[in-house]
């Protein structure tokens, strides 16, 4: 009986840590991520026509255009979320946005994530650079 009793106790704790790691943090940004790869999508034209940048996205029907693709696109790989731990303000997702509305080159909108406005986009964005790790 003993023995019973701690195989299921085993299954039990098994289960519980298996569902902590299952459900564990979900994604984080998903609106801003959203919000910064549709401005991008408004360029995707001038910066991404040519080969060496991969290209324009697959159409998907005859009557879409390279920025509805590149909105269907982002509006999936977006429900992943931003790869910072971190969500970003309006502020700063409006002030991100704005920068890249206003590119007057290529610069910003192929690498956001280098540009002040847009540094909440780093997978360095929210550690504390002071933490013991």
């Amino acid at each position: 009986m003993g023995g019973r009793l701690i195989i299921a106790l085993s299954f039990t704790g098994a289960a519980i840590v298996a569902g902590v790691v299952a459900c564990g943090q979900g994604p984080v940004g998903i609106d801003a991520c959203t919000q910064v790869e549709h401005a991008r999508c408004y360029w995707i034209e001038q910066c991404y026509a040519d080969a060496a940048n991969y290209g324009l996205p697959t159409p998907r029907s005859t009557t879409t255009s390279p920025v509805d693709d590149c909105f269907r696109f982002y509006d999936d790989a977006c429900l992943h979320g931003l790869v910072s731990n971190v969500t970003p303000t309006t502020a700063q997702v409006t002030t991100c946005v704005s920068a890249i509305q206003q590119a007057t080159d290529c610069t910003i909108v192929q690498n956001p994530e280098t540009a002040d406005a847009c540094a909440f986009l780093s997978a360095d964005a929210g550690l504390d650079a002071d933490a013991d790790y």
